[in-house]
Parts: C-alpha cells; structure tokens; sequence
C-alpha cells in the first residue's frame, strides 16, 4: 500500500511538470557567459542564439550615469539596462568596458542590485551581468538592472562600454529568442585632467591662448626618459613633440603647433618622465 501512494504521489508530480511546460523545474535556469557584448572580439547573443542581432520587435536601452559622454577619472557613475518586449518573461544581459586604444577591460564594476546581477570574469575581461534569477521578469514584457561602474583613477583616452540582450521565448532552446546590441562612448572630461604631479614642479606654459607659438618650462625632480605629447581633448594622441633622456633640473622648450596642422580649439600637453606624468590644457586661437 505505501509503494503504491508513492508511486501514485510521483505520477501526479510529473504530470503537473509536464503540464506547466517545465516551467516549476526551470526557474533561474537562465545561463551566465562572456563574450557576447558585441564589443571587439565579440559576437552578440547571436553566437549562441539563432537569428539576427537587433532585428526583433523589442527595445534595448543602455544609460550611464544619468546620460553622461564624458567621465571623469575615479568617478563612479550607476549604468541602467532596460529591455523591453511584449509578453517576453525572462531576459538577460552582460556589460562590459573596454579602453579604445587597446581594448582591454578599463574601469570596475560593483553590484547594487545583489538578488539579480553578478561580476564575472570571461578570460582578460571583466563583465558585469544577470543572475540566473535576475534574469526573470517582475513584470511581464519588461526587465531592468543597475549597477555600478568606477572610471578609472587616470585619463585613459575613450572608453566605450558594450551591452549585449537576450528576450527568450523560454523554450529550454538557442532557438526562437531575439538578440540586442548596444554601446556607449565616453571621452575624458576636463575637470578629470592631472595637473599636479609629485615628478614635475614650475611646469608652465605660455602664452595660454596661443597663436601657436608656445614656451614650456618644467622643473624635473629625479633623472629620466622625458617625453612631452599633445593630444587632442578626447586623450587621442596627436604628436610626440620630443623624447629624450634628461637630468635633474629646469628646462624651457618652444614648440610651433601650428606646424602640426592643428584647427583652434582646446588639447592637451602632457610630460611624462621616469614614469611619472602631468597634463595641461591649451588653447590655440
């Protein structure tokens, strides 16, 4: 009689899983994988999953920090991924940053949302994304993750932050389900520039405007490879305008920008000796 209420008991058990779909024995079944952000060496969701990227009926947005372009260096700024299509009940997402200039993983993520998002690392990259459960839609049509992104402590040049979105039918499959794609560009902000630097003293740079005729004057502290740059305001290297080997001491250096081929506008200066550095802006008129 027990062996046939057990039997009886398991019967009506697999009934309910079959009848449910597989729905009771699939919650937080939703996987976790890097290298699907659409960033450079990427695919999308589209590596795993069948179909054509951005192509479906719902809608990917991506914010950081309430709609900036630019950051400043050891800012932290809250990123919000939204995802939204119609009668869709679980979705997913993975977020990584990477430095243009070589694309490697910049800046550091932190969870503000602990229940549904995770950090986790895919080779040399660093990925913030969905929890299994995180994945599961509050409302029907619609999911949405917060977390934390710290610019790093020094200007690096233009970052650019990658997200990839999955709206899955739930089918158990890689079929079915649309993939989303999106990024955004950020530029170093003037207020984030280095101008004190415990390698360099006196530094100065004159006339400030210019017409493009300017005089640089730099105490250096300690003997060193010295290399003097100008890039433009977005950190992109221009010109090396020198790069030797100096001692201790003060020197002057005058310099025609004009000669670069450079439009008015605001770039940076920068010195970087024995490893340590100091950024000025200028403006040429």
């Amino acid at each position: 009689m027990k062996h046939k209420i057990t039997l009886l008991l398991f019967g009506l058990s697999l009934l309910v899983i079959i009848a449910s779909g597989f729905d009771i024995a699939s919650t937080c079944d939703a996987p976790l994988v890097g290298g699907h952000t659409g960033a450079p060496g990427e695919t999308n969701c589209t590596g795993c999953h069948a179909g054509t990227n951005n192509s479906g009926p719902g809608t990917l947005t991506f914010d950081i920090g309430g709609g900036i372009t630019q950051y400043v260096p050891g800012q932290t700024y809250i990123g919000t991924v939204t995802m939204l299509q119609s009668s869709v009940n679980k979705f997913g997402f993975s977020c990584l940053a990477l430095k243009d200039s070589n694309n490697t993983t910049i800046g550091a993520f932190s969870i503000i949302d602990a229940p549904r998002t995770r950090l986790y690392v895919d080779g040399t990259r660093n990925y913030v994304g969905h929890k299994p459960c995180g994945a599961d839609a509050a409302t029907v049509g619609t999911n949405q993750w917060t977390f934390n992104w710290q610019a790093p402590s020094t200007n690096v040049g233009t970052i650019t932050l990658y997200v990839g979105s999955l709206a899955t039918n739930h089918n158990h499959s890689t079929t079915g389900d649309d993939a989303y794609s999106t990024q955004i560009q950020l530029t170093p902000s003037l207020t984030g520039i280095n101008e004190i630097s415990s390698g360099f003293s006196n530094f100065t740079l004159f006339p400030n405007p210019s017409e493009g005729n300017i005089e640089i004057s730099y105490d250096i502290k300690e003997e060193g490879q010295n290399t003097i740059s100008l890039f433009d305001i977005h950190g992109k290297l221009l010109k090396i305008l020198a790069n030797e080997k100096n001692q201790k001491g003060l020197y002057k250096r005058s310099f025609n920008l004009k000669e670069s081929g450079l439009e008015r506008g605001m770039y940076l200066m920068r010195i970087n000796n024995a490893g340590k550095e100091i950024t000025k802006k200028i403006s040429i008129q």
